[in-house]
């Protein structure tokens, strides 16, 4: 794979993450690039479980933001996928393959050391950048120039749209 001029060999077979991505922000984008930088294939699970928007929406921002628009997306050579299930281990059996790493924000050592001991996966924690709580704040607080800072612009819109269904359901419930 291409790096800074140079062909290195990616170390795994599949990079996976898992997450809500309620509020896609530079940070996620920021993860969703290093897999790639430490395998051939990335998938990212999104989750379908209880409390979270509507999946296809957050599913939809990824595959724009990372160019794919259901397509599979070559970034460093390593195509990106979207997968969905419930909860983490139900992600993970669809991981089929010898060399995995599993790529989480720091705040996920318990997940990625329980997944480390179950399915014997190793795990890469990347510095949280930011964190979907500080996009809410942002936007609520109309605070739009910093917020440019923080979410890529091609999905600003709909990380816009997507806070705004959360306030709704919120006084739905």
């Amino acid at each position: 794979m291409p790096y800074n001029g140079f062909m290195i060999e990616a170390k795994y077979d599949i990079a996976v993450t898992f997450g809500r991505f309620n509020l896609l922000h530079i940070g996620h984008v920021d993860m969703f690039e290093r897999m790639a930088d430490l395998a051939h294939n990335c998938l990212i699970g999104v989750s379908s479980g209880p409390n979270n928007l509507p999946i296809d929406q957050r599913v939809a921002v990824i595959e724009k933001v990372m160019g794919t628009n259901g397509v599979v997306y070559e970034h460093f050579g390593g195509p990106y996928e979207t997968a969905k299930a419930p909860n983490p281990f139900a992600f993970f059996e669809f991981v089929n393959a010898e060399r995995v790493v599993l790529v989480l924000g720091e705040d996920q050592v318990k997940l990625a050391e329980a997944a480390k001991r179950v399915l014997g996966w190793d795990y890469h924690l990347v510095k949280r950048l930011y964190s979907s709580t500080e996009v809410r704040a942002l936007i609520d607080n109309e605070e739009w120039d910093r917020l440019i800072e923080v979410v890529p612009n091609e999905i600003l819109p709909d990380v816009a749209r997507l806070r705004g269904q959360e306030i709704l359901s919120q006084t739905v419930k």
